[in-house]
């Protein structure tokens, strides 16, 4: 018996990203600044000394979540905001231009280029009337629960909201006039993590190469002690350079969402790796078909590729096939068929056997027979089809 698969493409696909709510939406300023952005309706600005970039994590979950954190001195309970509840500002006057020496951090730019910088020196962040950032991990316990007591933070995407085209990001620290560069997903330059301790505490300074609302996704990574297994989770963090409003815009939908969850920000800008018909990972399954079926595009692996089998129906043995198929989405039909002549090319949709059997919110696991008996018809195929309107 032969398994055929097929990738059936339309062209309309919808495009747009997710932004935040905005409402009680908090713009986190320094408190020297002069330099205070006006809000619309659903901004409140704060100004504060110094805050932190604060990573949490959830033992009942296994997962981390993050945001800002305020630590208000004198016994006083942290203040704490969740990814989506604040933004950090940088107004103008965090703006600096690059050295005319080309050997001075070439992230920066150009010689006479502009960035950016939220500074790793509180006196500096001072002299800017910048925020003092820091990055934490104080709501992880320091109690065993993670090897070596440590977690690695990367950067997942790096997305300019108001401008996508200039979404340049650097985290980096400078140690006896070198540079260690952390946290970006620029390949020109090495050591893309930052290694972290649990209840630890770090800074960085963080350049952006235009003005812009940035969201800057980071995954946090960490491997359990008792089992040995790594877990992980995406954090998104929002920076507004010279602009405190998210833009209004449509959440991405479908396929765009799965794409942008799915790929770096490079890659899902770029249609020769996150088009529907492409296959990045060389394991003959495009997109389209990745993300119709489960499977993961950017790791060659046929875990999630349609099962044949065989299946017994009022006495008589069938061919057919169980697979896995999304959910929720009503641009796309993931049908199978089967047919006893390939010449003819006549497939008929093939029977359902049983209920689908739900995988998680994404995805159900369904099963389908021949519409001919193998005794009637020893050549038997099949196949799934895949259409996106």
């Amino acid at each position: 018996m032969k398994l055929k698969l097929f990738l059936w493409l339309g062209l309309s696909v919808a495009t747009g990203i997710s932004s935040i709510r905005a409402e009680n939406i908090t713009v986190l300023v320094s408190d020297v600044s002069s330099a205070d952005p006006i809000v619309n309706s659903g901004y409140v600005v704060r100004p504060v000394s110094h805050a932190d970039i604060n990573i949490i994590w959830n033992a009942s979950t296994e997962t981390f979540t993050g945001g800002f954190r305020i630590d208000n001195g004198s016994g006083a309970p942290p203040e704490k905001f969740g990814s989506e509840d604040a933004i950090a500002y940088l107004p103008s006057t965090a703006k600096r231009q690059q050295s005319t020496s080309s050997e001075q951090y070439e992230f920066r730019g150009d010689p006479n280029d502009y960035y950016w910088i939220l500074p790793s020196s509180p006196n500096t962040s001072n002299t800017y009337g910048v925020l003092y950032l820091g990055l934490t991990s104080y709501d992880v316990p320091k109690d065993g629960t993670f090897k070596d007591e440590s977690l690695v933070w990367t950067i997942h995407s790096v997305e300019n909201l108001t401008t996508p085209s200039a979404n340049a990001f650097y985290g980096y620290a400078i140690t006896s006039g070198s540079v260690g560069m952390h946290l970006t997903t620029d390949p020109t330059y090495p050591g893309v993590q930052m290694d972290a301790l649990t209840e630890g505490h770090d800074h960085r300074n963080l350049i952006f190469k235009a003005t812009g609302m940035y969201r800057v996704t980071f995954r946090i990574r960490g491997t359990l002690a008792a089992t040995d297994t790594e877990v992980s989770s995406l954090v998104p963090i929002y920076f507004g350079v010279e602009t405190a409003q998210i833009p209004t815009q449509t959440p991405a939908t479908g396929y765009d969402a799965w794409r942008l969850a799915t790929f770096s920000s490079q890659q899902a800008n770029d249609p020769a790796v996150s088009g529907l018909d492409k296959d990045p990972d060389g394991d003959g399954a495009h997109n389209l078909l990745e993300y119709a079926l489960g499977g993961e595009p950017t790791v060659a692996d046929h875990s999630h590729r349609p099962e044949i089998r065989s299946e017994t129906f009022e006495g008589k043995e069938y061919l057919a096939i169980r697979f896995r198929r999304r959910v929720g989405d009503t641009s796309l039909t993931v049908v199978a068929e089967s047919t006893s002549d390939l010449l003819s090319a006549s497939w008929l949709e093939a029977v359902q056997v049983g209920s689908a059997a739900s995988v998680d919110t994404d995805y159900e696991e369904v099963s389908y027979r021949a519409t001919i008996a193998k005794a009637d018809a020893p050549k038997q195929f099949m196949r799934v089809r895949v259409l996106k309107e």
